[in-house]
């Protein structure tokens, strides 16, 4: 019997629910509130915005922590260490305050477990734009045990970021996986999508089909629907129709 593949999923909208416009709001209130004593929040808004499209595009070597806090101390005339201790605010207090934002999904609590049972390798592919400890704390809230991910993707760890071929490729290197020992499942064709142009199977819980990018549909890896039918697609659930 061929072995399952490692599922790669991704963590907002996908694992976990989330409230978006709220947490838009006031993930930024947070972090201006961090760095208030450094630069006054209407200015230190924009400042963030933009350095973290930098981060996004991030080409060196450094991981995208790194980056970020180098960025941020530079853009703020300030020492790395006053960053980063802001930023250790920003991930251990103000973060935390968010939790109403995400809201557990049972039926991929359940799936999740179903596929641990079973022995499948399974990795939180989140795009890593904050610390680890950002994300362990959505997976938590979200009802998962930590222990059922081999490997968790956060900015501590990761060079490159979603929606870039690099990220995938970078993942797929982290994990010592080829693309066809893998599948993806998410729920945003332009940031999920693209794993399938590397020859990643990709399964995009109700979404658009109108939403996926040319480039990603072409590619015949795509599948949409329900979590039902995503549990078909993982061979954890059979189609009733099948059955005699």
């Amino acid at each position: 019997m061929r072995p399952r593949p490692t599922v790669l999923w991704d963590l907002d909208g996908t694992l976990i629910g989330q409230r978006r416009r709220t947490f838009a709001t006031l993930m930024p209130a947070g972090a201006a509130w961090a760095f208030r004593d450094l630069l006054p929040p209407h200015r230190f808004l924009p400042l963030l915005r933009r350095t973290l499209d930098d981060v996004r595009a991030n080409a060196g070597d450094h991981t995208n922590t790194e980056l970020l806090v180098r960025l941020l101390a530079e853009r703020l005339g300030t020492g790395r260490d006053v960053v980063a201790d802001r930023m250790a605010r920003l991930a251990e207090v103000e973060f935390t305050r968010l939790r109403a934002c995400f809201l557990p999904r049972p039926a991929a609590v359940a799936t999740v477990r179903e596929l641990a049972e079973a022995g499948a390798r399974q990795v939180v592919a989140t795009n890593p734009l904050w610390p680890r400890s950002t994300v362990e704390a959505r997976i938590r809230w979200g009802g998962f045990d930590l222990t059922s991910f081999a490997y968790v993707t956060s900015g501590d760890t990761m060079h490159r970021a979603k929606p870039r071929l690099e990220f995938y490729r970078e993942l797929l290197d982290q994990l010592g996986a080829a693309a066809a020992d893998c599948v993806m499942v998410g729920n945003d064709p332009a940031h999920d999508g693209p794993a399938a142009r590397l020859g990643i199977p990709v399964f995009l819980i109700d979404a658009r089909t109108t939403g996926i990018p040319p480039a990603v549909a072409r590619t015949g890896l795509v599948t949409t629907g329900d979590h039902r039918a995503l549990r078909r697609w993982l061979g954890i659930e059979e189609d009733s129709c099948s059955s005699s």
